[in-house]
């Protein structure tokens, strides 16, 4: 939200708070069915877990390498971020789907 240093005091904090839980109780008071919700939650996680984290790790690993990062390794990244690439668009295809 960007709010400088100095605006944020304890009051306004609290509100926003506020604000975030009646959202969420609102939301929860409306809902009859939440296994959509959960089913969505695990499956995301599970996608990041799976595709996303990894590529991530791997990029970060052979970027503190630097110099010393073989041609196959820096190839390898590129492989890593297309099958995130393609973890996330599954994801939404199951999304969709569901």
């Amino acid at each position: 939200l960007k709010v400088p240093k100095e605006e944020r005091t304890d009051v306004k904090v609290n509100n926003f708070t506020y604000i975030i839980l009646g959202l969420v109780t609102a939301v929860a008071m409306k809902m009859t069915d939440i296994s959509f919700i959960m089913s969505f939650g695990g499956a995301t996680l599970g996608n990041a877990l799976i595709y996303v984290y990894p590529a991530i790790m791997l990029k970060s690993t052979v970027k503190n390498l630097g110099d010393d990062a073989t041609t196959a390794q820096k190839l390898e990244v590129h492989l890593a971020m297309a099958f995130a690439a393609l973890g996330i668009g599954m994801g939404c295809i199951g999304t969709k789907q569901a």
